[in-house]
């Protein structure tokens, strides 16, 4: 069986979700080179997936890129960066520095998209110390930038931290994760444990 990191092409992708995958290369151009974020996969995937689903996802991660998407399409820049200052608080010291440093690399490539006032701002706050560029804010501004729905930028953002965090997992594994997370989102708007 394919593991994640050696994965070609969105066909390969099980459950429906290749569109999914590919978005997480439209909102992350540099994708395949971003270390572990928050996530850091132990010997058995499901299970470090599960505890980190449970534990840092759905409590922290998943508010926030709701909010952050929601700001990014209405433009408020100021409003991402309060939230991206908040999500520091809610993360700790431990995951700090690994999602501020994939944020900050991710903002900097918000400066190449003419047109895009949200992201260059962004950017600018990021670049200045104003706020302090977590992955899970410019990653949603990113997908805010490129009108994605919240179940893609989601689902998006879920396979950026696991193929990030278990480059070694199995395509499937990776997928029914991702899937069983998505499952409620377009009907709910909630999200169950996976």
């Amino acid at each position: 069986m394919t593991v994640i990191s050696e994965l070609e092409h969105p066909g390969e992708i099980r459950h429906g979700l290749g569109p999914i995958w590919a978005a997480t290369r439209v909102a992350n151009p540099d994708f395949a080179t971003c270390p572990a974020v928050t996530f850091h996969s132990g010997p058995v995937f499901r299970l470090s997936a599960d505890a980190w689903h449970d534990t840092l996802f759905r409590p922290r991660l998943f508010p926030a890129l709701r909010a952050a998407l929601a700001h990014a399409r209405r433009g408020e820049a100021r409003e991402l960066a309060d939230l991206d200052r908040q999500l520091s608080a809610d993360l700790g010291p431990s995951h700090f520095p690994s999602s501020t440093r994939a944020g900050q690399r991710l903002a900097a490539l918000g400066t190449d998209l003419r047109g895009e006032r949200l992201l260059q701002r962004l950017a600018a706050q990021v670049h200045a110390g104003t706020t302090p560029g977590h992955l899970a804010i410019i990653f949603a501004a990113r997908c805010g930038a490129f009108s994605l729905p919240d179940r893609t930028a989601i689902g998006a953002y879920l396979f950026q931290e696991l193929c990030a965090g278990a480059p070694q997992a199995r395509v499937d594994e990776v997928c029914a994760f991702v899937a069983a997370c998505l499952e409620p989102l377009g009907t709910t708007g909630a999200l169950r444990a996976a």
